[in-house]
């Protein structure tokens, strides 16, 4: 049976919908501006298969709490509540499949806390590091949103003003457009719209990478990146080069879609995690052997 519930988790109540059971555990996590309703296929194709699968709002979406202090959005802080929320569920390891922001995220939890999962899944985005590549290379036409997202009300403004124009323009291919803009219309407050960038500007991405040593940790489990060759939001390259930073098995697919591939191609992206995830549990019982 899948339910919806909330967990208390470092002073936030993050809902989440867990299909329980004793299946293995497989997290969803989502990007910006969605939630955890964008995997509603992924959630029932993997529970029917037997697992547990677990979907999540961020903090700051959905139904999860929104707290004021931007600084409780910084990815590192989201990537300690994801260990958290495992410990919550009583989950000694997951796999995890992650997208959009929630896979920048990801990148740099399972460098962190390797012993947590049993594999990533990075859907769309790679490396934070390699996204600052592209941007050095000279995609940042391709970037711009990222300046944009980061400035207070401006992004509103930018995306609402006319009409809606630009943002049903920019979300054309987002199968929950209409769903996403009235959230948007609703939601009187500029915070939503800036707190991913606002929490992580660049500057302190490259502080942590660079003159910290995030860049340098390995991912150790195995990886599975999936990029959609319409995807209007990201480069393949920041995703493809992503293989550097993992010492495991590491898996790459190109499949049709745009930035929202699971939802415009449920079936390829069903079919490929079903795999993904049957190829990890014959790995496991060939070294349990």
């Amino acid at each position: 049976m899948i339910e919806t519930k909330t967990v208390h988790v470092r002073g936030i109540e993050y809902a989440i919908t867990d299909s329980a059971g004793q299946g293995v555990p497989v997290m969803l996590v989502h990007g910006w501006p969605d939630d955890r309703t964008i995997w509603r296929h992924q959630q029932k194709y993997l529970s029917e298969l037997g697992y547990r699968v677990i979907s999540v709002d961020w903090a700051g979406h959905g139904d999860s709490s929104k707290p004021k202090d931007i600084s409780r959005y910084h990815i590192t802080e989201l990537g300690l509540d994801t260990v958290f929320l495992l410990d919550a569920l009583k989950i000694d390891k997951v796999h995890l499949i992650a997208h959009d922001y929630g896979a920048t995220v990801s990148w740099e939890t399972v460098a962190n806390y390797p012993k947590r999962f049993q594999s990533f899944c990075a859907i769309s985005v790679g490396h934070a590091v390699e996204i600052l590549r592209d941007i050095a290379k000279g995609y940042l036409f391709d970037y711009l949103w990222l300046i944009l997202h980061g400035m207070d009300k401006a992004s509103k403004h930018w995306y609402l003003s006319n009409g809606a124009k630009r943002f049903k323009e920019k979300f054309a291919s987002h199968p929950d457009a209409n769903y996403i803009l009235s959230k948007l219309l609703a939601n009187k407050e500029t915070l939503f719209w800036t707190l991913w960038e606002r929490a992580n500007p660049s500057y302190n991405v490259i502080y942590r990478h660079y003159l910290k040593g995030q860049k340098d940790k390995r991912i150790t489990v195995p990886t599975f990146a999936i990029y959609s060759k319409d995807d209007e939001w990201m480069t393949e390259g920041q995703l493809a080069r992503s293989s550097k930073y993992v010492s495991s098995t590491w898996r790459y697919e190109c499949v049709e879609g745009g930035h929202w591939v699971q939802l415009q191609n449920p079936r390829e992206i069903n079919e490929l995690l079903e795999s993904w995830l049957s190829s990890q549990s014959v790995n496991n019982a060939k070294l349990k052997n």
